[in-house]
């Protein structure tokens, strides 16, 4: 509900040029109601989305519109000069929004068990609503000349109407053809395991059937004008973006791109007919930005990115305009992971406080090994002749293992040529370890991934073992 006298300042002051902020009434987005489940424990079908409550930016090259009763994501967007939405809004998991992922896997809570066909997603919060047509909630909302802020408490998206244990906060900025938008999850969950980090949808961006063009640059000599990699195929399909963007264009060559600075793990799909349909209509292209990220009980992520609207040329030189990633590894966990997670062990947890606190050791004496990782990105080994890595060891081991990866391989690949041991020493007092990169066999070319892990041989000492990490760079 809008107050009356803020309506009344609004008009007051709006020959003034002064932005009005408008509130939407605020509630506890930490505190989910109970919903029961249908009698007899059935399930029904998908109902028709709300009516729409949009809010509305535009200047004289795009219009962009959220709407309220779909969690305060993103439902409109179109060119100036055209009334023709851009934005697939056929059910309440597509528009651009926000859908992050943690376990277990199932996921029940209340009762109530996940939608059988996506059962595998685990913990889904997507912020504008769940399988069955139910928007998520928006507590709150600003709306400037330019700006819009929204706050949403996210619905589990294969559960009937079950709100999340987190919420989330979208700030949107209109600037010329692009949109900014930096996004906050705040998470309170009373589970407190860490399950293995998953791929996010870092935004996800769906557009109508005519939008089928998947186009990036994914080779090894980014922001040189190189040629682009162009893609039709439906199938969900990671795409590498050495130069951090992915765009979705029609026929005619227009569209929208995601920028995101030094990401480069991004997909691609489509659903339906392609080529043809309009918002309400099943036939949509896909792309998005997919990081993988830890996400604790007790966590706060933030991230950011930017919508270019457009031709290719467009969204490809406003890439090019960004502050150039950083040429190596500039690890340093002061408050966050910096986008490191891990596979067959995990850390201390939220809050990350000038290091990373990880158990050197297996979850799992089963299986063969355990791996500490960074974020994917694009070196070249020439540019990073040298590693140095701040460290604390408490083992009875007597080497650690550096391994890389390459952007053509698909994992970490046990081979010689994809790993180099160095010496450590384990009476857990920090130490810089510098690595020689440029005298390793197979560091050449250009490097995707970096991790660190114990060798086999070393694993018999791994009982108790504790690694305090505090920085990665390429520079001392």
């Amino acid at each position: 509900m809008v107050r009356p006298y803020l309506l009344l300042i609004c008009v007051l002051l709006s020959s003034l040029a002064v932005t009005c902020v408008r509130d939407y009434p605020s509630a506890d987005p930490n505190k989910a109601p109970v919903v029961q489940n249908p009698p007899s424990g059935g399930l029904p079908g998908q109902t028709q989305t709300s009516p729409q409550k949009r809010l509305y930016l535009d200047n004289d090259k795009i219009r962009l519109g959220i709407d309220l009763n779909a969690g305060g994501a993103i439902t409109y967007l179109s060119e100036a000069g055209s009334s023709v939405n851009m934005v697939n809004n056929n059910d309440l998991g597509r528009q651009i929004q926000t859908s992050m992922y943690a376990g277990p896997y199932p996921y029940s809570v209340n009762g109530k068990d996940p939608v059988y066909q996506w059962r595998n997603l685990g913990w889904n919060p997507v912020q504008t609503g769940d399988y069955y047509n139910n928007p998520a909630q928006v507590v709150s909302y600003q709306q400037g000349q330019n700006t819009l802020y929204v706050k949403t408490i996210p619905l589990i998206w294969p559960l009937l109407n079950e709100p999340a244990d987190c919420y989330y906060e979208h700030w949107i900025e209109l600037k010329d053809n692009t949109i900014h938008v930096r996004c906050r999850l705040v998470v309170n969950r009373a589970d407190t395991t860490q399950y293995e980090a998953r791929t996010q949808e870092a935004p996800c961006v769906y557009l109508n059937g005519p939008y089928y063009r998947m186009i990036t640059y994914g080779g090894m000599k980014p922001f040189t004008n190189d040629a682009v990699s162009e893609f039709t195929t439906q199938e969900m399909t990671n795409r590498f973006g050495s130069e951090n963007w992915i765009a979705l264009l029609n026929a005619e060559g227009r569209g929208v791109g995601i920028y995101k600075y030094n990401d480069v793990r991004f997909a691609s799909a489509g659903f339906g007919v392609t080529r043809v349909g309009g918002e309400y209509d099943v036939p949509a292209g896909y792309i998005n930005s997919q990081p993988h990220l830890v996400i604790d009980h007790n966590g706060q992520y933030e991230f950011e990115y930017t919508l270019v609207v457009g031709n290719l040329d467009d969204i490809r030189q406003f890439a090019y305009a960004q502050p150039r990633p950083p040429g190596g590894p500039t690890y340093k966990f002061v408050n966050d992971r910096q986008g490191w997670y891990f596979k067959r062990t995990r850390d201390k947890g939220y809050p990350i406080q000038n290091e990373l606190n990880v158990r050197w050791y297996r979850d799992d004496p089963a299986v063969p090994s355990f791996r500490v990782m960074s974020p994917m990105s694009f070196w070249q080994a020439a540019n990073v002749p040298k590693l140095y890595i701040q460290a604390a060891f408490q083992t009875k081991a007597t080497r650690a293992r550096l391994v890389w990866r390459k952007p053509d391989e698909n994992d970490f690949m046990d081979m010689p040529g994809r790993y180099a041991d160095f010496p450590i020493i384990g009476d857990g007092q920090f130490r810089t370890y510098e690595i020689n990169t440029s005298q390793l066999s197979g560091w050449d070319g250009a490097i995707t991934q970096i991790g660190l892990t114990s060798p086999p041989d070393q694993l018999q000492f791994e009982t108790g073992s504790n690694l305090r990490l505090r920085s990665v760079t390429s520079t001392n």
